[in-house]
């Protein structure tokens, strides 16, 4: 519900994934412009419960509530899902009021959006080589961060990073040149899979690390030298 920035990206993201979107907008404009990338879109008031009820929520698994400019829409909406959908609930929310109602209606999977991608951009400017991050429990990250030149056609075993830096490389994304459909050559990315110890690094690789922050710090400024 709510094809705006997020929900449309959401939506064309899922799409991508292979499953199937049902899109859901008050404003007609907006599901005119995705109906055609969207398995289903419909203009409905969120808001209304007999409009709520003509959804096919009994084929729904999922049902995510993207509002972001109306938090009374989004709050009237997620009651209304509560009250007819058996299914799993994700509600964006906009600010810490929001937050709070959300929680005090039982819905445990609760976006953040801006404040996710604030902190993540903070990473990145605080990681000059991080390209994205995601925080976990305990000060330790997950971070994706170019490579540094020192380590190309070093081995996984040669970096030693486990013992020297108390990181751990998880994989690697490989960058690959594809075509779009208008015959530009884009970057495709795909992940390598398990690393082994045997494992020689290549110049256009993008690494996975595991680690704190400092940890990882400690090694891209060890072979980076700034």
């Amino acid at each position: 519900m709510g094809l705006g920035n997020f929900g449309s990206n959401l939506s064309k993201a899922l799409i991508r994934d292979g499953h199937e979107v049902f899109g859901v907008d008050h404003d007609m404009l907006k599901v005119e412009k995705f109906k055609e990338e969207l398995t289903h879109t419909v203009a409905i008031d969120v808001n209304d419960e007999q409009s709520i009820n003509h959804l096919p929520l009994a084929d729904t698994d999922v049902a995510v509530v993207a509002i972001g400019e109306d938090m009374g829409s989004s709050v009237s909406a997620t009651a209304l899902l509560k009250k007819y959908f058996r299914g799993r609930i994700i509600a964006r929310s906009i600010n810490e009021i929001h937050t709070s109602v959300l929680e005090a209606m039982g819905i445990e999977e609760i976006l953040k959006p801006e404040e996710e991608y604030a902190y993540e951009l903070a990473h990145r400017i605080n990681v000059r080589e991080a390209l994205k991050s995601m925080d976990l429990p305990g000060d330790f990250e997950i971070m994706e961060v170019r490579i540094p030149k020192p380590i190309v056609g070093m081995t996984l075993k040669d970096l030693d990073i486990k013992n020297k830096f108390e990181a751990h490389i998880v994989t690697v994304i490989k960058q690959t040149p594809t075509k779009n459909i208008f015959g530009n050559q884009v970057m495709n990315a795909n992940v390598f899979g398990i690393l082994h110890s045997t494992y020689v690094f290549e110049a256009d690789d993008i690494l996975l690390i595991f680690g704190k922050i400092k940890n990882i710090n400690r090694f891209l400024h060890h072979y980076n030298g700034h």
